[in-house]
C-alpha cells in the first residue's frame, strides 16, 4: 500500500524520522520529501510548512504517485479539557472556523486509528493563523476538539485526487494554556519557523523563555507519541487489495 503523510514542520516529524530512518529524496531545498517502508507499506512524507499557501504549494505534485491513503499528521492545539498534551486524536471531519466548509475523514481509517490507540473525536478546526490564547480556544471549543493550520487543505487535496484520507494530530498545548510568543510572526516564506524571528521576540521579552521551553518540551512529547502511533497504525494496515475507492465527502453546512 502507498501512503502519503504530511507534516507542517520538521520538529513534528523528527521522532518518527529518527525511528524509521527515513531517506530524503528531494531534488531541491523547496521540496522536503522523505521515504521509508513501514509495515510493508511504501510511505512518503512531505513537509509542507505551516498554513494554507505553504500546503497548497508543497502538495502540487505530492499525489503524482497515486497513493492509496493520505494522512494529515502533526501537532495541534487542544480545545477541550479532555485533550491533554501528547494525546493523539483522529478526527471524523475537519472544518474551517467560519463553519462554512467541512470535509469528512475516511470512516474505515478513522476506526483503524481508534483501534491503534488514537482518541476518535468529532472535528478538527483549521485556522489561517495560530490560535494563541486560552480565551480564543474556549470560544472555539464549542465547534471543535483541536485546531491546526493545515488539515483541511490536505484533505481537500486528497479529495480532489480521489484518495482516501484521514486527519491525525497530537496535542501540543492544552486548552487552558497561552502560547509564550506571537507565533503568527515567526514563520518564514516557506512556512517554517525562523530561529531569528523567535530570538528577536525573546530578546524583547526574555521572561517568556520558560514558557517557550515548556512548550518545546510538550511539543516533543506530542511528536514522540505521534511517531509511536503512526508506527503502530501503519504496521496494522495490511498491504493488498482494497474495496472500491471511497472519496471523502465535502459537506456544505
Amino acid at each position: 500500500m502507498k501512503v502519503l503523510i504530511t507534516f507542517a514542520l520538521a520538529n513534528e516529524f523528527a521522532p518518527w524520522r529518527k525511528l524509521r530512518h527515513f531517506h530524503r529524496i528531494s531534488v531541491d531545498g523547496w521540496d522536503r520529501t522523505y521515504v521509508a517502508t513501514v509495515g510493508g507499506n511504501d510511505v512518503r512524507v512531505v513537509l509542507t510548512g505551516a498554513g494554507r499557501f505553504a500546503v497548497q504549494r508543497s502538495l502540487s505534485r505530492a499525489f503524482d504517485g497515486a497513493p492509496d491513503l493520505c494522512i494529515s499528521a502533526g501537532l495541534a492545539g487542544g480545545l477541550k479539557p479532555a485533550h491533554a498534551p501528547a494525546d493523539v486524536l483522529v478526527a471524523r471531519a475537519v472544518g474551517d472556523l467560519a463553519g462554512s466548509r467541512l470535509i469528512q475523514s475516511d470512516d474505515a481509517f478513522v476506526m483503524r486509528a481508534g483501534s491503534a490507540g488514537a482518541r476518535v473525536v468529532d472535528k478538527f478546526l483549521v485556522s489561517d493563523r495560530v490560535i494563541s490564547t486560552a480565551e480564543e480556544k474556549a470560544v472555539l471549543a464549542a465547534s471543535g476538539d483541536a485546531v491546526d493550520m493545515e488539515s483541511f487543505y490536505v484533505l481537500a487535496a486528497a479529495w480532489r485526487h480521489g484518495v482516501r484520507a484521514v486527519a491525525v494530530r497530537a496535542v501540543s498545548d492544552a486548552c487552558d494554556s497561552n502560547l509564550p510568543l506571537d507565533f503568527n510572526r515567526v514563520f518564514g516564506e516557506r512556512g517554517e519557523v525562523s530561529v531569528f524571528k523567535v530570538a528577536g521576540q525573546l530578546v524583547r521579552n526574555p521572561m517568556r523563555l520558560p514558557g517557550l521551553l515548556r512548550l518545546a518540551n510538550e511539543s516533543e512529547r506530542a511528536a514522540v507519541a505521534l511517531a509511536r502511533f503512526l508506527d503502530a497504525y501503519l504496521e496494522g494496515i495490511e498491504a493488498g487489495p482494497w474495496d472500491e475507492l471511497a472519496k471523502a465527502e465535502v459537506l456544505a453546512l
